[in-house]
């Protein structure tokens, strides 16, 4: 059996690339992500001071933070990918958080359902490039 050439082969433009247990990683983030914006979402829904719920606003971050630099160093192009920039407008959305607690609501909420929708939307629109007007899967099929 021949071996394929590498030009052959469908690349991603990456620092990090695919590595053993990225996949359970990712899961396990993923999960303590959610189970921080659940500590995040009640303070905020309920007007709980910052103070009694910091160190899920911290796991949020940091969960949030982690899966970003795995996804975005993995294929750069995540970053013009709808699922990347979903994270944009999400962290432009956080800027809004402050003072005014139905302004607090209203932005958490919005983020929710922005999260729920993207994550469960096709893959033709998760996979939606901007800057090539179509799916992009890997860096070989953006040469098309």
């Amino acid at each position: 059996m021949k071996k394929k050439s590498k030009l052959l082969q469908p690349r991603k433009l990456s620092l990090l690339g695919d590595f053993t247990g990225k996949r359970w990683l990712k899961i396990i983030l993923r999960t303590l992500h959610i189970l921080s914006i659940i500590g995040v979402g009640g303070a905020v829904l309920f007007n709980v001071p910052f103070s009694q719920w910091v160190w899920y606003w911290y796991a949020a971050v940091a969960t949030g933070v982690a899966m970003v630099a795995i996804d975005a160093l993995s294929n750069f192009l995540w970053l013009v990918q709808i699922r990347g920039i979903v994270i944009y407008i999400k962290l432009g959305l956080l800027m809004f958080l402050g003072g005014n607690m139905l302004v607090n609501q209203l932005v958490l909420i919005t983020i929710i359902i922005i999260s729920a929708i993207i994550s469960h939307a096709p893959g033709d629109i998760r996979y939606y490039s901007i800057v090539h007007r179509r799916r992009i899967n890997s860096f070989h099929d953006s040469k098309g």
